[in-house]
C-alpha cells in the first residue's frame, strides 16, 4: 500500500456522478455482492481495525468468528466505549449484519435494530442471524421511520459516505435518541475536512464525548487482512470485475495516509456523542 496513493480508482470513478447516481451505483453494487455471495461468506464489509500492539486489547472470538476478526474488531471498538447492557439500538448502515450480530451476543442489548438501503443486505442480515432482539428492515438513513426518543443508542460503523445530507442525518439522530443516549460513529474523511466534519456533528445538538484518530489502526488491519480478503474475492468475484472489488475492499490502502497525512490523503477516526438531558443539571465529568 503507497505511501500518499490519496484517491484510488473507486473514489476517482464514483466522483465522476452526482449524489443520486452514486446512491444507485452504491445499491447495486451491494446488490451484486449478494448474488455473488450465495456461500453467505460475506457477513461483514468494513476495512477492519488492529491493534497497533498485538498483545493489547485481544478480544476472544468463537472459531466462527475468527476468520472475520479484523472487521468484528473495528465494531469492538466502536461498541466498547459505552455499557449495552439493556439498551434499545439502532444501527444506520448495518450492510450484512456481521457487526450487528456480534453486539447483539456480545453486549447484550435489549432490542437491536439495523436498517439498510440495500434489500439484499437486509434479506441476507435476516437469514444469516438468527438472534433473539435483534432485527434488519430496509430503509434510508436520510429519512429515518422512528419516532423522537426511541433509542438508548444509534451506531453507525463506515456507512455514512452515502447520505445525502450528513449534518441533517445527524440532527435526525439527535432526535430519535432518548435523553442521555448516545451516538457511536467511525467512518473516513479526507484529510483538512476533518473540522468541518466536527462541526456537523456538533451543529446536531449531542455533545461530543471523545474521539479518535484511528487510521493506523485501520491500515494495520488491511494489511493483516490482505491474503483472507484475496482468497474470497479470487474465490467468489469474476475475474473483470476482481479489481474494482479489490479497491473497494481497501486492498489498495483505500487512499488512507499511512504516515503523516498530505492533502487529500483519507484518515479514520471514530466519536463517542451524548444527547444531554436537559431538564437535569449538566454533568461536568463523565
Amino acid at each position: 500500500m503507497a505511501k500518499g496513493q490519496a484517491v484510488h480508482v473507486y473514489d476517482k470513478f464514483m466522483d465522476l456522478f452526482p449524489f443520486e447516481v452514486k446512491l444507485w451505483i452504491g445499491r447495486n453494487w451491494y446488490e451484486l455482492i449478494s448474488k455473488l455471495d450465495g456461500g453467505f461468506q460475506m457477513p461483514f464489509m468494513n476495512l477492519g481495525y488492529a491493534f497497533l500492539n498485538p498483545h493489547d486489547g485481544r478480544i476472544d472470538l468463537s472459531s466462527e468468528d475468527e476468520e472475520h476478526r479484523y472487521c468484528i474488531q473495528l465494531y469492538h471498538h466502536v461498541a466498547s466505549a459505552i455499557s449495552w447492557i439493556g439498551v434499545d439500538a439502532l444501527e444506520l448502515g448495518s450492510g450484512r449484519g456481521g457487526g450487528a450480530a456480534y453486539i447483539a451476543k456480545q453486549f447484550k442489548p435489549k432490542s437491536y435494530i439495523g436498517i439498510d438501503i440495500t434489500a439484499s443486505s437486509v434479506n441476507f442480515s435476516n437469514q444469516r442471524h438468527s438472534i433473539e432482539g435483534l432485527s434488519f428492515r430496509q430503509c434510508d438513513a436520510d429519512n429515518l421511520p422512528f419516532e423522537n426518543a426511541s433509542f438508548d443508542v444509534v451506531i453507525s460503523v463506515e456507512a455514512s459516505g452515502l447520505w445525502r445530507n450528513k449534518e441533517r442525518t445527524f440532527r435526525d439522530i439527535a432526535h430519535v435518541l432518548k435523553p442521555n443516549g448516545y451516538f457511536l460513529y467511525t467512518d473516513m474523511h479526507r484529510y483538512g475536512q476533518i473540522h468541518i466534519w466536527r462541526s456537523q456533528l456538533v451543529a446536531s445538538g449531542l455533545r461530543l464525548v471523545g474521539e479518535e484518530d484511528i487510521t493506523p489502526n485501520v491500515v494495520r488491519a488491511l494489511t493483516l487482512d490482505y491474503e483472507r480478503k484475496c482468497k474470497l474475492i479470487n474465490q467468489y468475484i469474476p475475474r473483470w470485475f476482481r479489481r474494482i472489488f479489490c479497491e473497494f475492499a481497501g486492498m489498495n490502502g483505500a487512499g488512507l495516509a499511512t504516515g503523516t497525512p498530505r492533502f487529500g490523503d483519507r484518515v479514520y477516526y471514530s466519536f463517542v456523542l451524548r444527547k444531554d438531558d436537559v431538564s437535569k443539571p449538566a454533568v461536568l465529568h463523565e
